[in-house]
């Protein structure tokens, strides 16, 4: 397992993991913020520990990873239908895209994957267990980290169940499965999430979630989940979509790199604000 070793250990260099998602156009289209891949992956520096896109997508971006000090690269394997509106669909699908082998082709360091749970037909969630089953297997015989994703969904909601329940039910099945890392939905109380931390069996990593309403209060769910036990964060449209997601990962890696308060770190944001 040296590899898998070497990986993590590259990735977790810097204490807590700042990863960046770009994947969303595989379930949510072109949003606004990646609708040009190459531009915003630029704009991101090396600040971030790892990036997260599908295999195609690190093949259209591949040169700005040539260098000693280039963010690693997470790849994702699938996809699901969870984001859309609840009229567009009657019953739910999981879908795996690509093979591990794929993502190792296209140069990944670590894959990622869903685990949805609590819509549609229940032998789709079967299927989604016996996938990743499948993926984690395959990521160990090429000693890559194997991430997954849980999130507790209902058709009527337009994005997953965060209270703690929920959260804290869906993280141990996934750990059960036996990933390297988890990609957790922050509950939104630091008591809360830091069961969820002890319920599971392999360290967890935040999901960003939804554009917040600004960017202090961001940052500060930041470092209330760090507080609580997370590993690290991983962010998408609160940095994309920003006014300027260059100085917002500045200030998201202070948060995560250097544990700068937030109301310290946002000053770095609000420079170009004022």
């Amino acid at each position: 397992m040296t590899g898998l070793d070497i990986r993590l250990k590259r990735l977790f260099s810097r204490g807590k993991v700042f990863v960046v998602a770009l994947d969303h156009g595989l379930v949510m289209g072109p949003l606004k913020g990646i609708e040009n891949v190459v531009s915003v992956v630029k704009k991101m520096g090396n600040y971030p520990d790892a990036l997260q896109m599908t295999p195609a997508m690190l093949r259209v971006v591949e040169e700005n990873f040539y260098s000693r000090n280039s963010p690693m690269l997470i790849a994702r394997l699938d996809t699901a239908n969870v984001w859309r509106d609840a009229r567009k669909y009657d019953q739910g699908y999981y879908s795996m895209v690509y093979e591990v082998k794929e993502a190792v082709r296209a140069g990944a360091d670590a894959v990622v994957t869903y685990l949805v749970v609590g819509y549609g037909d229940d032998r789709i969630e079967g299927y989604n267990l016996e996938q990743l089953a499948k993926a984690r297997r395959e990521a160990e015989d090429y000693g890559l980290p194997f991430i997954i994703e849980p999130l507790f969904v209902r058709k009527e909601i337009s994005d997953s169940v965060k209270d703690t329940t929920a959260v804290k039910y869906v993280s141990r099945l996934a750990s059960e499965i036996g990933p390297d890392l988890l990609k957790v939905d922050y509950s939104g109380d630091k008591n809360g999430f830091a069961s969820v931390v002890e319920a599971s069996f392999s360290p967890i990593l935040i999901r960003g979630g939804p554009k917040t309403s600004n960017d202090l209060d961001f940052l500060k769910m930041l470092r209330d989940a760090m507080d609580s036990g997370a590993s690290g964060i991983t962010v998408g449209r609160n940095l994309w979509q920003s006014q300027d997601p260059n100085l917002m990962a500045q200030a998201i890696s202070k948060v995560v790199h250097e544990s700068v308060p937030p109301e310290e770190a946002v000053k770095v944001i609000q420079k170009v604000n004022s």
